[in-house]
């Protein structure tokens, strides 16, 4: 049953986001032609910056890889970085199981000879830095302007603190020296890779991946700026991180529906009518979901064919 409502989200997830959308405006008594009116006074041009924007943050999400790689001592291509970029990114947000994570790293093994655990260490630090860096920002700024909530907040921190250190006692265990086996030479190996990185280089990292989620809550920012949404940049960036976030670990493929209840529960907190919180969530679902599925059918496409090429030859 699980299999097959993944499926179709997988497949239908357009038609499960208007369904959602309806479903906003039934609950909140918008009329379908003032949502519609309110969406045309969005202008191309600024349509345009919100996915240039867009594109800016894929561009730094792509050499911060590149980065971190060279720390890890490989130097894998610009153009497979974009293509497994788009591509993985694309299997990530379809599947609940995350399913980008270890595409990624088959991909990184197969165009680029980087070993399993080193690609493994990149993965890791790289979810491990953003999620962290998303989740201080989303529950530290929440827990300031959003003082009502504070105890649903500490408890969501302390799940999460329990969570990391149950995930680093099992890697421990399982590249404890002196086992044997597939799985603990694995772990060991990704263990010393971790332990290879430079602080400064991983300084670094984290001020690259911190301006990331700062560019994500700028393009939230600008929208809801064009919607004439009176919300400042700090709070933009609290709400954008929390949507993100909360989708994250709801393990719902794209977070869809959680990252739209959680906007809607921000702007809604802040005063903002309901038929405009609703205009910025589905433009910015469809310029984020929508492109990065367009760009990774095109990238999966292209590796597909670059495979085929490569045991042809």
């Amino acid at each position: 049953m699980k299999s097959i409502l993944k499926k179709y989200i997988v497949k239908y997830w357009l038609l499960f986001f208007f369904m959602i959308v309806f479903l906003v405006m039934g609950l909140f008594k918008i009329p379908a032609k003032k949502l519609y009116e309110t969406l045309l006074s969005l202008r191309l041009w600024e349509l345009a910056i919100v996915i240039l924007v867009f594109a800016l943050i894929s561009v730094f999400q792509i050499l911060s890889r590149k980065y971190l790689f060279k720390q890890l001592g490989e130097k894998p291509g610009i153009k497979n970085l974009t293509l497994i970029h788009f591509s993985s990114m694309a299997a990530h947000y379809s599947s609940p199981a995350k399913l980008g994570f270890p595409l990624a790293v088959y991909l990184f093994k197969k165009f680029e000879n980087i070993s399993y655990p080193i690609a493994t260490a990149m993965i890791l630090t790289e979810l491990v830095i953003s999620m962290g860096i998303c989740g201080i920002i989303a529950l530290g700024g929440s827990y300031f302007y959003f003082a009502k909530y504070q105890t649903i907040f500490l408890l969501t921190v302390l799940f999460l603190v329990i969570l990391c250190l149950t995930i680093y006692f099992i890697l421990r265990a399982l590249g404890k020296k002196g086992q044997s086996g597939r799985i603990h030479q694995f772990a060991a190996d990704t263990q010393d890779i971790f332990r290879n990185i430079p602080f400064r280089a991983a300084i670094t990292y984290i001020v690259i991946s911190t301006l990331i989620q700062i560019l994500s809550g700028v393009n939230f920012f600008l929208l809801c700026y064009f919607f004439s949404i009176d919300v400042s940049l700090w709070k933009a960036i609290i709400i954008s991180s929390s949507a993100f976030f909360l989708g994250a670990v709801s393990m719902v493929p794209m977070g869809l529906g959680v990252r739209e209840g959680s906007v809607l529960f921000y702007l809604n907190y802040l005063g903002v009518a309901s038929d405009i919180s609703l205009s910025v969530i589905t433009v910015n679902r469809l310029v984020s979901t929508g492109l990065t599925f367009l760009l990774g059918m095109i990238a999966g496409g292209i590796l597909g064919a670059a495979k085929i090429t490569m045991e042809g030859d």
